[in-house]
C-alpha cells in the first residue's frame, strides 16, 4: 500500500448476503475491512475534512450498497464497492477490501473475500445527456453503478421506472429533489432507494455542476427510463 492511506476496521453491515435460502430471506452480519490510498499531506496542513476523505462517510456509502443491493456473492459485492468508493472519491488512488461473513461456518470464525483495486482496474466511459453526462463507473451481471453529472441550470426529467430499482445520492455540488406529490426538496448525501414507479426529477439551480452516484439493477435499461407524468395502472 501506498505511504498515506485511510483505514476502517471491523465495520458492520446488516445485509442481505448469501446464495442460501435462509440468507435471501434475512439480514446477517458483515464485517468490512478497509485500507486506502491517498495522499493526506493536504489535509495533515490545513486541518480541513475536504482535503481528504471523510471515513464516515465512506462506511455510509458502503452500508447504503450493501443494503441496497442484497448481494449474492461476497466477491461481487467486493468488486462493485471498489468501484463505487474509487468512482465517487477522487482523492483514491487504490484500495484493500476485506469483507466477511462471520456466521458463514460453523467450525471458523469467519470466511470471506479480500480484494485490492486501483483506479485503473476501471476503465470508464463517458455518454452524453441532455442534462450533462453519465460517467459509467462499472456495469457487472447483476447492476450498474454510475456517475450522473449535472450541468449548471439543468437538470434530469421527471421518470420512473418499472424494472429498475435504483440508488441515488449526492456526490458533488447541489441539486433540488422534486417528487410527484411531495413537493421538492434539496437533495443531501444520504442515500434515496426510489420504489417502483415513484417519480422523481432533479433540478441543478446552481452555477456549478452537480454530481449524483446511481446504482440500478439490472444495469440501465434505456427503455424503462420512462420520462413524464405516465402512471403505472
Amino acid at each position: 500500500m501506498g505511504r498515506d492511506r485511510i483505514e476502517i476496521e471491523a465495520l458492520q453491515l446488516d445485509c442481505i448476503v448469501g446464495i442460501h435460502a435462509n440468507e435471501r430471506e434475512r439480514e446477517q452480519p458483515v464485517l468490512a475491512d478497509l485500507w486506502a490510498d491517498l495522499d493526506l499531506s493536504t489535509a495533515g496542513k490545513s486541518g480541513r475534512i475536504a482535503d481528504t476523505v471523510d471515513y464516515d462517510r465512506v462506511a455510509r456509502e458502503l452500508s447504503a450498497l450493501l443494503k441496497f443491493r442484497r448481494y449474492k456473492l461476497l466477491e461481487n459485492a467486493a468488486e462493485e464497492c471498489a468501484a463505487m468508493l474509487l468512482g465517487v472519491h477522487p482523492a483514491l488512488v487504490r484500495l484493500q477490501l476485506r469483507l466477511v461473513k462471520p456466521l458463514a461456518l460453523a467450525r471458523a470464525k469467519t470466511a470471506g473475500v479480500v480484494i485490492e483495486r486501483t483506479r485503473s482496474d476501471y476503465p470508464r466511459r463517458d455518454e452524453r445527456k441532455r442534462f450533462g453526462d453519465v460517467e459509467v463507473l462499472l456495469e457487472t451481471r447483476e447492476a450498474g453503478l454510475y456517475l450522473l453529472h449535472v450541468g449548471a441550470g439543468l437538470g434530469i426529467p421527471m421518470h420512473h421506472h418499472r424494472v429498475m430499482r435504483e440508488l441515488e445520492w449526492l456526490v458533488d455540488g447541489e441539486l433540488h429533489s422534486i417528487v410527484a406529490g411531495e413537493g421538492e426538496r434539496l437533495v443531501t448525501p444520504s442515500p434515496t432507494e426510489w420504489q417502483f414507479g415513484q417519480r422523481h426529477a432533479y433540478e441543478n439551480r446552481s452555477s456549478e455542476r452537480a454530481t449524483l452516484f446511481c446504482c440500478d439493477t439490472p444495469p440501465f435499461i434505456e427503455a424503462d427510463e420512462i420520462v413524464g407524468d405516465e402512471v403505472d395502472a
